[in-house]
């Protein structure tokens, strides 16, 4: 007798399914993962990229200015 591993398991297990019944597993495994947490992380990381590189261009701008005398 063959032994089946995990993922042909779940292989032979999605091939036997109708197309509903793999949405609700789809989603099912997407609610897993998500993790609303990670929307704010990416958020505040997002916000703080733009500050920096808005101030690096406000810097490039100020040294590229020519200086009137």
């Amino acid at each position: 007798m063959k032994a089946i591993t995990k993922k042909q398991a779940i292989l032979q297990s999605l091939e036997a399914m109708d197309a509903s019944e793999m949405e609700k597993v789809l989603d099912y495994i997407k609610d897993l993962l998500y993790n609303p947490a990670n929307d704010l992380n990416y958020q505040k990381v997002k916000q703080q990229a733009m500050k920096e590189i808005r101030s690096a261009l406000k810097n490039e701008k100020k040294e590229t200015e020519p200086i009137l005398s």
